[in-house]
């Protein structure tokens, strides 16, 4: 099935580096757009999120003259604590979730959205930094709770908050916190109703917190975007992404096939079934039905993954690509992106969003990406 030339619309991203360090400059912008604006229909443009006022501001500019959006990338539930400080998660036994130390420009510390004075603090920071530069809209990420994958002990991860004010919360909501910890204590399944009523409750403090974060934005007149986890892979982070796309006016499922690393689906399948004690082949194949290896991930389960979410969302959804390249980390070429483009064609996508950093991309990528979404347009 092809997609309508009006459906075929095109984002892309570009990562200028963390909150403490600006990693590029506004003439590489310039000269990478310069290079793929002729061959792709881009319509918008998310950049974030070191605070580089005069980056965006110039990059603003450039895509006015064109009619094309700029949205900033901002992460919300993670990141934002190395500018302010957050109250952390807390895990089922009581003791905090403490940050990460990484090596990149993302450290994966995640904060509580259940905490008022957090989502406070959180929208304090794009006043500061960002509030005065002529943005399109926000790119909201980092909206969720760590996954199997996030740090040493993803089980702990998953099964948080319990700070005060989730404890509070889940008394409100009749849900059995002592129950749930002596659960938890022993061997485990996910067919067990109460690890699902808890998983409920996180996606329900998720979607609350975003409403009042993109009831701020939306005053300001800006236009809001999700980046989200996969849709099988969502519920374990606090996303119910048919929930959350009648809170945004588009969604992007990071549909991350070949990546392993955070929010790839083998790297995030291969936590959770770790993390539940399934960690063998015989059952990741059982599990999926599934035939191929586990890198690329299978393109007909993240298809049918997809038509689910399109055929429930409230809101267009653009499957997440990527395009970039990563030695050990993305080994994305132009036959994986072909593959992935076809398989994502036709399952209810309005477009797609070319992931997840534009300037990682080679030049071979960007010329088959552009040959393969044309196919796809009248």
């Amino acid at each position: 099935m092809r997609l309508r030339k009006m459906d075929c619309k095109v984002t892309v991203q570009i990562f200028s580096g963390g909150f403490l360090r600006e990693i590029i400059s506004y003439k590489d912008v310039e000269q990478k757009l310069n290079s793929v604006l002729p061959c792709l229909p881009v319509h918008k443009v998310i950049m974030g999120w070191s605070p580089d006022k005069s980056l965006y501001e110039k990059t603003a500019a450039f895509l006015a003259k064109r009619n094309i959006d700029l949205y900033l990338w901002f992460p919300v539930f993670s990141e934002t604590g190395a500018l302010t400080e957050l109250e952390p998660l807390v895990d089922y036994k009581g003791e905090l979730i403490l940050s990460r130390e990484e090596q990149s420009d993302e450290n994966f510390s995640f904060y509580c959205p259940n905490n008022p004075q957090n989502t406070e603090k959180i929208l304090a920071i794009f006043e500061r930094n960002f509030a005065a530069i002529p943005f399109t809209g926000v790119f909201l990420d980092k909206i969720r709770y760590p996954s199997f994958a996030n740090g040493g002990n993803g089980f702990n991860n998953v099964f948080s908050c319990f700070c005060t004010h989730c404890l509070e919360y889940y008394k409100k909501e009749n849900f059995d916190v002592e129950q749930l910890q002596a659960t938890l204590s022993g061997e485990y399944t996910f067919e067990d109703p109460i690890i699902g009523d808890f998983l409920k409750l996180k996606a329900g403090i998720i979607y609350r917190s975003l409403e009042h974060i993109c009831r701020h934005f939306r005053e300001k007149g800006l236009g809001i975007g999700f980046d989200t986890f996969a849709p099988f892979l969502s519920p374990f982070v606090g996303q119910d992404l048919v929930a959350l796309s009648g809170l945004c006016d588009f969604i992007k499922p990071m549909m991350y096939r070949a990546t392993n690393a955070p929010a790839g689906l083998p790297f995030e399948l291969e936590a959770l079934l770790r993390e539940s004690g399934n960690i063998n082949q015989t059952n990741y194949k059982t599990l999926l039905d599934i035939n191929s290896e586990t890198i690329p991930f299978d393109k007909d389960f993240a298809a049918k993954d997809l038509i689910n979410l399109c055929s429930a969302s409230h809101c267009p959804v653009y499957a997440g690509v990527e395009i970039n390249r990563k030695k050990n980390i993305a080994e994305v070429y132009p036959g994986y992106i072909e593959e992935s483009v076809n398989a994502f064609a036709g399952t209810g996508i309005q477009g797609f969003a070319l992931s997840w950093n534009l300037l990682d991309a080679p030049e071979e990528n960007i010329a088959k990406t552009a040959e393969c979404i044309s196919y796809y347009r009248d």
